[in-house]
């Protein structure tokens, strides 16, 4: 076996700015996977540079909650009260939306999102939930409504086979119960996932010790990198579009694009005899 690495940039859709950083990323070899918010306000200028760049089609990030940043988004379904507050947007908080969304809703809204994909001429080969939605680790269970969509509609689905250590240690109860029947359910539809995944878990208030403190954390995961194919997620955007969101998750967004033009990170790549992998 050998070390693989799936190194996706998540959130294309967000604006027009982080889409033209993600695909120059993309079309230079940085980026090898993006993921795509349908419901974002540059969802259509995301999938117009995916299509004129002639770049490899995102997955499906399944977005069922606002950016508390810009202007409340909408689902694309009709008829998905439980996602939403009574103006019809996505709430803010994923608390709110773990209480009240039910699995019906959600599966509704994962179809509108995924027929808006094919519309727009992109065939997505996986699915992942922006904010951790599907998780279930508050609230419902919507994990097996997640799965059951990825195996109708044949996608892979971002829910790594061994969790990461902080999660690990986080993750007790009914929440890691659901995860564990969660990955036995995929594999028993034949859904393909991850081995593991790894990036930079910590939200931005708290890396004190700035762009080193992410790097190092990153560089120590791939040294620890498993067998088989894993995903390095980030978030990369550059500073015009990072200065629209909360300042510390704007900076360490500029960080981790940063890290993905580093000379460090891509020798520890080749020093570790990790290699990129297009999906997992």
């Amino acid at each position: 076996m050998t070390r693989q690495l799936v190194v996706t940039a998540d959130d294309l859709g967000l604006d027009a700015e982080t889409n033209e950083t993600i695909a120059d990323l993309v079309a230079g070899g940085r980026v090898t996977s993006t993921t795509l918010m349908t419901v974002a306000p540059a969802a259509k200028d995301a999938v117009e540079r995916v299509r004129t760049a002639g770049l490899p089609a995102p997955r499906l990030h399944v977005t069922l909650t606002s950016a508390r940043e810009m202007h409340p988004w909408r689902p694309l379904a009709e008829g998905v009260a439980t996602l939403t507050d009574l103006d019809g947007a996505f709430h803010t908080d994923p608390g709110r939306l773990a209480g009240a969304a039910t699995p019906a809703d959600v599966d509704r809204e994962m179809r509108a999102q995924l027929a808006w994909m094919h519309d727009a001429g992109l065939r997505p080969a996986g699915l992942d939930s922006h904010s951790g939605s599907l998780y279930g680790t508050r609230g419902r269970a919507l994990l097996p409504a997640a799965l059951e969509f990825c195996a109708d509609n044949g996608l892979a689905f971002r829910l790594p086979r061994r969790l990461p250590r902080l999660v690990d240690a986080a993750w007790r109860g009914k929440v890691r119960r659901r995860y564990d029947e969660g990955v036995a359910a995929a594999a028993a539809a034949g859904v393909r996932l991850p081995d593991a995944l790894i990036g930079c878990w910590l939200p931005g208030r708290l890396l004190l010790g700035g762009y080193a403190q992410l790097r190092a954390g990153v560089l120590n995961q791939l040294r620890h990198l498993p067998e088989g194919v894993s995903e390095l997620i980030l978030h990369p955007a550059p500073p015009r579009a990072a200065r629209r969101l909360d300042r510390a998750e704007g900076r360490k967004r500029v960080w981790e694009l940063r890290l993905l033009r580093d000379p460090l990170f891509w020798r520890t790549l080749r020093r570790e005899g990790i290699r990129l992998a297009p999906a997992w």
